[in-house]
């Protein structure tokens, strides 16, 4: 983990919801191939859904990357709950899913160096 994650984790709390009221989501661009993460707070950020379709909640996020590659390209990511606020699907535009190992495999690798 970077210096600056460390100390903004000391401020910010470490990012990880034990009590399951946040959902991530984590992309890469697939313009520059940077990694992204998206959060979702399940209590505050969900728009029910009335009509019948793939679930009972929605959210939609857009992430831009952090500029350093040039690339500012928005990755647009869909996110459909259940009535218990489940995941049901997902979509992304101008990227595709990466698991959380491969997002953090990067962090890993820098303070190998």
């Amino acid at each position: 983990m970077s210096f600056l994650k460390k100390i903004s984790s000391m401020f910010l709390g470490s990012g990880t919801s034990d009590d399951g009221s946040a959902h991530r989501e984590y992309v890469r661009c697939s313009r520059c191939g940077e990694k992204l993460v998206t959060r979702v707070d399940l209590r505050n950020e969900l728009t029910p859904m009335y009509d019948e379709g793939e679930g009972a909640y929605y959210a939609r996020k857009a992430v831009f990357g952090s500029g350093a590659t040039r690339c500012f390209q928005m990755v647009e990511v869909e996110i459909y709950f259940d009535t218990q606020r489940q995941l049901v699907s997902r979509y992304v535009t101008g990227g595709e899913f990466i698991t959380r190992d491969e997002y953090e495999a990067e962090d890993e690798l820098r303070a190998a160096e």
